[in-house]
């Protein structure tokens, strides 16, 4: 059986993770999308006064996005976009449809889905990529650790 800990997170007053709804009727964790980014920012040395936004949104958006800035006509998982602000780190948009599929292939909990996309466009703000094996290998070990230290609050 595995336990509850949500009571025990401690997400700090001033966090550095903005959360925007686009999408009703969902439930999103976002206290523990808080703390893992206060995590992923202290790991990384990041400071916190500089911020991200991260949007749950519908594969609508998320398709017009993709289309517009990667020329892809289609809705994928996450997008992470670079601001170029020393104050703004950037912007992570997750397609919640998405993330609901990928959850049920994947056979994963919602919200394990929800906080795996989050570590990944977390991490191409800080410049991680997956273009070329090594990379890839350096940006994969990295998630999987920070998904560890996260689900446990799940």
């Amino acid at each position: 059986m595995k336990k509850k800990l949500r009571s025990s997170i401690r997400v700090p007053s001033a966090t550095p993770l903005r959360v925007f709804h686009c999408s009703r009727g969902v439930t999103i964790p976002e206290p523990v999308i808080q703390e893992c980014a206060c995590n992923i920012y202290k790991k990384e040395r990041i400071r916190l006064t500089q911020a991200a936004s991260l949007v749950f949104c519908s594969d609508f958006i998320i398709r017009s996005l993709n289309r517009r800035y990667r020329k892809i006509d289609r809705a994928t998982d996450v997008l992470s976009f670079s601001i170029g602000d020393p104050d703004l780190l950037g912007e992570i948009y997750i397609s919640v449809a998405r993330a609901a599929v990928q959850a049920r292939r994947f056979g994963s909990p919602f919200d394990e889905e929800i906080l795996r996309l989050f570590i990944h466009g977390l991490h191409h703000l800080l410049g991680y990529d997956h273009e070329n094996r090594a990379d890839r290998e350096i940006m994969e070990e990295k998630e999987r650790r920070r998904l560890a230290e996260s689900i446990v609050f799940l």
